[in-house]
């Protein structure tokens, strides 16, 4: 009866141990995975915040383009050194949710013929966002650093993405030469004579008027004679209006000049 007795309480003492056990197995699993949901979320946030902050800093460089656009006209001999100079950059920093951010992004002209990156992917910058052929193209590269869960979950992140502005680069860089070139030909002619100048000058703009119109382009021009060199300087200012914009549409210009002897 005693052994009985024995071999009851071990079975018990065993039970209780195989039961303390597993409910210590139990709570650790648990544990795990509320960390683990914990960690999902937290990374979830993170992509949610970079593309936020991704497209935030796209923008803010897009508007700083456009205001660089409205306020300085393009060259007609020039265009390319032009679309090389435009750039803008852009920082953002702080804590959302308990996630610790911050990101930095530069804007620089593309050469019309390359592709750097992959469209932005942001439904506020789609209109804006991917190689437009003859426009103004622009490589965004960003940096983002995130860090949430008290350090335990990071992203960082840096790409290329491809951007751009509709002005219409290709058309007033062609539409700017054959302007010049109409007002040489009629101005060649002048031989020194502000009256016979006029004239030719006033029969060439309709045409040229006309073509920049069919263009979607505004168009003005004017000339000069030096009556000492016996020299004819003219100029023409292509203006597109409404170009759309982050901020709104903007009007864009691109002048040049020539002269005859």
């Amino acid at each position: 009866m005693a052994r009985k007795a024995v071999a009851a309480t071990l079975a018990s003492v065993l039970l209780l141990t195989v039961l303390v056990i597993a409910d210590a197995t139990l709570m650790t699993a648990q544990d795990n995975l509320a960390s683990s949901a914990q960690s999902a979320h937290i990374e979830g946030r993170e992509l949610l915040l970079e593309e936020s902050l991704t497209g935030t800093n796209s923008l803010q460089m897009l508007a700083q383009v456009q205001a660089f656009l409205s306020s300085n006209p393009a060259e007609c001999d020039s265009m390319p050194q032009y679309v090389s100079s435009v750039s803008a950059s852009s920082s953002v920093s702080g804590v959302d949710e308990g996630i610790s951010y911050s990101g930095n992004a530069s804007l620089t002209g593309a050469p019309t013929t390359v592709f750097q990156g992959p469209p932005a992917n942001d439904l506020v910058l789609s209109p804006f966002s991917g190689y437009l052929p003859g426009a103004l193209n622009l490589d965004a590269a960003s940096s983002i650093r995130m860090v949430g869960g008290g350090g335990s979950v990071s992203l960082e992140r840096r790409d290329i993405q491809a951007l751009n502005l509709p002005i219409s680069v290709a058309t007033a860089s062609s539409l700017c030469a054959s302007t010049l070139l109409g007002l040489d030909i009629a101005l060649s002619h002048a031989s020194c004579n502000a009256t016979l100048a006029q004239r030719d000058f006033d029969a060439a703009m309709p045409q040229l008027e006309e073509e920049a119109s069919s263009l979607g382009f505004f168009f003005t021009a004017g000339w000069s004679l030096d009556g000492s060199s016996c020299s004819t300087t003219y100029w023409v200012m292509l203006v597109e209006l409404g170009v759309p914009g982050v901020t709104g549409g903007f009007d864009w210009a691109v002048r040049g000049s020539g002269w005859t002897a």
